[in-house]
């Protein structure tokens, strides 16, 4: 599969999986990348209140009339339904009417909001904001589950960050310290010196002086 690409700018997509993490879907919409569609098969009133923002409502009854009168069969297609069957069925039926390359979208809506993903819609626009919406690392933490296993969390790798970045700030500050430490000490030896020179020139002058008076 090929997709459009914008000036060469956005890399080629691979084909999509039956099955998709939001932050697949997401990171494809960061990307700017035209070449594909989001269906939000649940009915019309739902998807008025709230939907992942540019998905286009195709009710799961009116689906497969819709989809093949308006979707070119090798789009990507992501679908979502109110829930996983919904979802999983929407996409069964796409497939078996000829369109090559759909994918369920895993957690629909829900999911989507929860890595802060943008949304529209009548209540989306009314709903402030929850408790960790600003907050990445907690939002992080939400949604760690949907991370890949095997590897370090995002949470983690965060905190790993914010201890090395301590650790440089205080290395720095101590030797910060020890620098002025070592001028101050530098520079009270130099005016020791210096006095000590003023001192004897003093002496040595009066000397000079003294002998001169003499003879």
């Amino acid at each position: 599969m090929v997709n459009n690409l914008v000036g060469g700018i956005i890399p080629p997509q691979p084909p999509v999986e039956a099955q998709s993490d939001v932050h697949t879907l997401k990171s494809r919409l960061e990307w700017g990348e035209p070449a594909f569609t989001i269906l939000d098969v649940r009915d019309r009133n739902t998807y008025n209140e709230g939907h992942i923002m540019g998905a286009m409502p195709m009710p799961i009854d009116e689906l497969v009339q819709r989809a093949v009168a308006s979707l070119n069969k090798s789009r990507d297609i992501y679908v979502y339904g109110a829930n996983e069957e919904e979802s999983a069925q929407a996409a069964q039926q796409l497939r078996s009417n000829g369109f090559e390359h759909v994918s369920q979208l895993k957690g629909g809506l829900a999911a989507w909001k929860a890595i802060g993903g943008p949304t529209e819609g009548i209540v989306e626009s009314t709903t402030p904001p929850g408790a960790d919406e600003y907050n990445v690392v907690d939002r992080l933490k939400a949604h760690q589950e949907n991370q890949p296993k095997g590897g370090p969390s995002a949470t983690e790798t965060i905190k790993k960050g914010a201890s090395k970045l301590k650790e440089g700030i205080q290395e720095g500050a101590s030797n910060l310290k020890e620098g002025i430490q070592e001028g101050a000490s530098n520079l009270k030896e130099g005016i020791q010196e210096g006095a000590s020179n003023v001192k004897e020139g003093i002496s040595e002058s009066k000397g000079t002086d003294d002998s001169n008076v003499g003879s």
